[in-house]
């Protein structure tokens, strides 16, 4: 690997062929060096560390990471994930090289959307996004890093974490007897003693629902896209059947009656447009109750089986989550964390 004299600056240059991440032959010509070894080294350490990595403009990437990615994610997915990178992620990145982002371009990508985001939440979901990108190049592209992780999550001095908002079963009670449209209360109902996803709700259709066993089939989303349905798997892709309780049961079947007689393949809940988060607004007025999101429900849900000592692996299978760790990640503060409580139990083990 030879170095060259530039005899008109005094200086040493080097310049070399090397073949890049796509198999290309490429040159590259780097100049300004004072001594011989210092353009000897540096070819060197290019050739070790940079030559097979992906050195395109980050948009181009994300062009070829979206043709990667598109068939794997479902149509809602795509979509919210595409504005955001759109919006907030390409105005920033779109023109550097994907192998010169670093995590100092993070933090100041950071800092620059802080201006603008109120949501921190919001903020760390464009991360994630971003953070998804550099993942795929580092494992299908030979990028050497994912300069997020080294980046670390954007912060502000004066955030304070939101916490979840959820009913517990009084309030629950109260709410739902307010609720007069049997079509929102079977459905708020439903979603509070279940713990499935509005999507899923929404998906579910009258054969997925056993009545002699009280179980339900959870294996669908149903999503709007600009207007139109669209039917996905499940947010996991993965479907699970889980028990229901009979005051659910019971009240499924006295909506089922108000339908008369519908078709298997019907779905459970026509669309209608925010049907329930209206009958949550009306049975939270009547009964003084604080507002939550559907979501919420959800939530409670999980907040509930917590607080009746089910065992987090059956929680998180109900909820349908991929992994035991993004129930805990997600719900670990509604555990009891009373030091005393942990005392009495390990006396009473000693005690025995």
């Amino acid at each position: 690997m030879p170095a060259y004299k530039d005899e008109k600056r005094g200086t040493w240059y080097c310049k070399f062929y090397y073949t890049d991440y796509e198999g290309k032959s490429r040159q590259k010509y780097k100049r300004g060096f004072a001594l011989k070894r210092e353009a000897e080294a540096w070819e060197r350490e290019f050739l070790q560390n940079v030559s097979y990595q992906p050195d395109m403009p980050f948009s181009a990437f994300y062009d070829l990471y979206l043709k990667d990615v598109s068939p794997r994610l479902r149509a809602h997915t795509l979509q919210t994930k595409s504005y955001r990178v759109k919006n907030h992620i390409l105005p920033f990145f779109g023109d550097l090289k994907l192998n010169e982002i670093d995590a100092l371009t993070i933090r100041q990508w950071q800092n620059d959307r802080l201006k603008h985001i109120e949501s921190l939440t919001y903020l760390k979901n464009l991360q994630k996004d971003l953070s998804a990108i550099f993942n795929h190049a580092v494992r299908f592209y030979n990028l050497k890093q994912n300069p997020c992780r080294l980046a670390g999550q954007p912060m502000k001095a004066d955030e304070k974490t939101q916490p979840i908002r959820f009913w517990t079963l009084d309030e629950y009670s109260r709410v739902i007897d307010c609720i007069d449209d049997i079509k929102a209360r079977t459905a708020v109902n439903l979603l509070y003693w279940s713990g499935m996803r509005k999507g899923e709700l929404l998906a579910l259709k009258w054969s997925r629902i056993d009545f002699n066993g009280a179980t339900v089939d959870i294996c669908e989303s149903y999503q709007r896209l600009r207007g139109k349905a669209v039917i996905t798997p499940t947010k996991t892709g993965e479907s699970r059947i889980i028990r229901l309780p009979d005051v659910c049961m019971q009240q499924l079947i006295e909506y089922r009656q108000c339908i008369y007689d519908p078709f298997p393949d019907d779905f459970v809940f026509p669309w209608e447009k925010r049907f329930i988060e209206l009958g949550i607004s009306h049975g939270c007025k009547a009964a003084g109750v604080k507002r939550i999101h559907v979501h919420g429900l959800r939530h409670s849900h999980a907040s509930l089986l917590i607080s009746l000592g089910v065992n987090i692996v059956l929680i998180s299978k109900r909820l349908g989550h991929a992994k035991v760790s993004t129930t805990l990640d997600t719900y670990s503060h509604f555990f009891p964390d009373d030091e005393k409580t942990v005392i009495d139990q390990l006396d009473n083990v000693i005690l025995k």
